[in-house]
């Protein structure tokens, strides 16, 4: 084995063939030759001393050294990746990417889309939906916002906004069911109502009223689909402000006075 770590320009072809265990589908990524591949790993491995892969059947198979040099190799080309996205974003596209939750999104950010080029004219603002726990390093983003207490591991995280519960319906399902929006509302006078909710287990509801057993429910499959389905007079949904404040000032859903949630 040589004193010399090898030549740097020999690790993505490593990497890639490691990654798809073919030489084939390496030489597709790389736009070489199979040939070009294979020769480069005969290389690599006369430098090293030692065999990389396993080529006694069919399929190609990682060695012991072949594995644990493709974790090492793996994460160098990674680094390397992630490293040029943030070059280019800093230097040559200046971008800021935020994942969201898609409701938070379309109530929040995108209508204060014009405000940010205001505020940052030479970065473009891409914004993704989400629910799903942000790895940065695999990941684009540069930021996300999501529901909690900001307590995750090896995350610098910021408190943007605290979150209020209302009970929120339409002024037609109220004037259906002789409700009035200044009608002091008991848990049993609103397990008499259609409730709206994300979860057959109505866990967005319990986590307000413990033990809750409406009448009827209606599960829906998103926040979006469950506030216009209380838009439309379906039932009653737990609304998060301030995600849905617009919607209030607009008419749209009024919050139902209630006992403290």
């Amino acid at each position: 084995m040589q004193q010399k770590a090898p030549p740097i320009q020999w690790l993505p072809v490593f990497e890639a063939a490691a990654r798809n265990l073919n030489f084939k589908k390496a030489a597709v990524e790389l736009c070489v030759s199979p040939p070009a591949v294979s020769q480069q790993i005969k290389v690599l491995e006369e430098y090293l001393g030692l065999t990389l892969f396993d080529r006694s059947s069919r399929k190609l198979r990682l060695t012991s050294a072949g594995e644990f040099y493709y974790q090492t190799t793996r994460d160098i080309i990674k680094r390397h990746n992630t490293s040029y996205r943030e070059f280019e974003r800093k230097f040559c596209h200046p971008t800021l990417q935020i994942s969201s939750p898609i409701f938070i999104a379309q109530e929040l950010l995108i209508p204060n889309y014009a405000r940010f080029k205001d505020y940052a004219p030479e970065v473009e603002l891409r914004i993704t939906t989400g629910n799903e726990y942000v790895n940065f390093d695999d990941e684009p983003a540069d930021a996300a916002l999501r529901f909690g207490k900001g307590d995750w591991p090896e995350l610098a995280t910021r408190f943007v906004s605290g979150v209020d519960v209302k009970l929120l319906c339409s002024e037609d399902y109220l004037t259906q069911h002789g409700l009035s929006r200044d009608q002091l509302m008991s848990k049993e006078e609103i397990e008499n109502q259609v409730v709206i909710s994300l979860y057959d287990d109505l866990r967005d509801w319990r986590g307000s009223f413990g033990d809750f057993n409406p009448k009827q429910k209606i599960v829906c499959d998103s926040y979006f689909s469950a506030i216009r389905s209380a838009e439309e007079g379906l039932g009653v949904v737990v609304g998060l402000l301030p995600m849905v404040n617009q919607r209030i000032r607009d008419g749209k859903l009024l919050p139902l006075s209630t006992m403290p949630l």
